[in-house]
């Protein structure tokens, strides 16, 4: 996977145009293009909104809890791959990640907490905005739909796939400083 390499790497560089977003206009833009793919495939105008709700909170936590914070590279990547049987789209940042963005209202969290927080409890790193609703949406949808989903932050990861999913957060394969998602449909 590019863009998990791309988070990984030490050295900051600007990912391929055509899935660099740097800013939000642009990620917007690439997000209703998803919206227009799908209704062009064939699908139902409500799942297509699901699914965008669920791209458009993925990719407003890239931009709203890094402004003016980015270590290096500012924006996200976002790639949507159309497969025989399946379409899958990627949102990456090199940004603080989950447990940094929490870590303002909860102090002294690990990756772990801050993760079950973000995607469970209606709390905000942007406090004292009365906002944190975001990653819990997408655990709703991800649960409720034929969607998969994959997100890590910091050591911690969650695996949301096929017809048994569970929400539970795990020990990553390695440590990101940002985020990276992936969701298949």
């Amino acid at each position: 996977m590019k863009a998990l390499a791309w988070i990984q790497s030490t050295q900051p560089t600007e990912p391929p145009s055509d899935v660099y977003c740097q800013t939000r206009d642009v990620v917007q833009a690439r997000v209703e293009s998803v919206r227009l793919t799908l209704l062009d495939n064939g699908w139902d105008e409500a799942t297509a909104a699901l699914i965008v709700a669920v791209l458009g909170e993925l990719t407003s936590n890239a931009f709203d809890h890094n402004i003016g914070q980015w270590p290096d590279v500012p924006g996200c990547w976002f790639e949507m791959t159309i497969g025989e049987n399946s379409i899958s789209v990627t949102v990456a940042d090199r940004g603080q990640g989950v447990r940094s963005s929490l870590e303002r209202v909860r102090p002294g969290i690990d990756d772990h907490t801050a993760m079950r927080i973000a995607f469970t409890e209606h709390v905000t790193g942007r406090a004292p905005e009365k906002r944190g609703n975001g990653l819990k949406l997408v655990r709703e949808v991800i649960l409720e739909y034929p969607i998969n989903l994959f997100f890590t932050s910091g050591d911690a990861e969650i695996r949301m796939q096929g017809s048994d999913k569970v929400f539970h957060v795990m020990r990553g394969q390695s440590i990101l400083r940002g985020c990276f998602a992936k969701i298949e449909f």
